[in-house]
């Protein structure tokens, strides 16, 4: 009767290992380029007369034209994060996101009618971000996050000097905090020995949204309604053990419905608005004991 129960006990441990290997926790850090592709939708107003110098279109006073604003943007970007082990169950992880120095570009406003010009000016975006996600592990390699999503976006639009005489700034702030919620997977533990594969994927819910701009500067827009959908996947490579060198790429959506202000001047809105980023570039990820 003992020598089967220490061979219960025998199977037992080897298949519980084979199962629940070390997946201990790890750190990281990335340097890659970043994406932005942002646009606005809304209802103008034209307030006086007005003739696009891109291709000659009037538009009369009182006229009411929808609108739709396009910016893509290419940016280096610094990322950093970890994972910490709690128990055979629980896992955190932490990331963390910045825009290291925004390129200027181009915004154009279009007319969603006939999908010309109405006017151009330069713009900026900056983006940084934090998430901290519980993992539940169905096992090692499967698991279900769950957490918070803190996103400061940035966006500055000014004038070309050249053509008006003078530089006119505005700028628009944009806070967030989102409730998360995805699949997470670990193929095998980090910087140990051969390839590891992560993948993951989240829905972000808003709890949480302050917006306010230089042109506008006693109004906040706090409208929390839209939706959030990230992804992101990694291949590394143990270099030695305790390091691991890879390639990662993201994909970021965000949707988030406009608001209009009354004010004693008139209607202020905040445009429905759709940040698309996508992230790639190199990691090194470490374990040390």
């Amino acid at each position: 009767m003992k020598k089967s129960l220490i061979l219960a006990a025998l199977i037992c441990s080897v298949s519980f290992g084979a199962t629940n290997r070390n997946f201990d926790g790890y750190s990281y850090f990335a340097m890659g380029i970043e994406n932005f592709q942002y646009s606005e939708k809304f209802i103008y107003k034209f307030p006086a007369s007005y003739t696009s110098t891109y291709n000659n279109k009037p538009y009369v006073k009182g006229q009411v034209v929808a609108v739709k604003s396009k910016i893509n943007v290419t940016s280096p970007v610094y990322l950093s994060g970890g994972l910490i082990r709690f128990s055979p169950k629980w896992d955190l992880s932490m990331d963390f996101t910045s825009t290291l120095k925004p390129h200027v570009t181009t915004e154009k406003w279009l007319d969603r009618g006939d999908n010309s010009i109405i006017t151009e000016n330069y713009a900026t975006i900056m983006s940084n971000s934090m998430r901290f996600l519980m993992h539940y592990k169905l096992t090692n390699e499967h698991r279900i996050t769950f957490g918070i999503h803190y996103v400061l976006n940035t966006f500055k639009r000014f004038n070309n000097a050249n053509t008006t005489g003078t530089t006119q700034l505005v700028e628009e702030t944009s806070s967030t905090a989102m409730l998360d919620l995805g699949y997470w997977f670990e193929s095998n533990t980090a910087a140990k020995n051969g390839f590891r594969v992560k993948y993951s994927i989240t829905g972000g819910y808003p709890i949480y949204e302050d917006v306010e701009n230089t042109a506008a500067p006693e109004l906040s827009f706090n409208k929390a309604t839209g939706f959030n959908l990230d992804s992101s996947m990694y291949i590394g490579y143990t270099l030695f053990k305790g390091v691991e060198l890879g390639v990662f790429g993201s994909y970021s959506y965000m949707y988030r419905d406009g608001e209009t202000k009354n004010t004693s001047t008139g209607k202020v809105i905040w445009p429905t608005n759709i940040t698309q980023a996508t992230r790639g570039g190199l990691q090194v990820t470490w374990k040390f004991k």
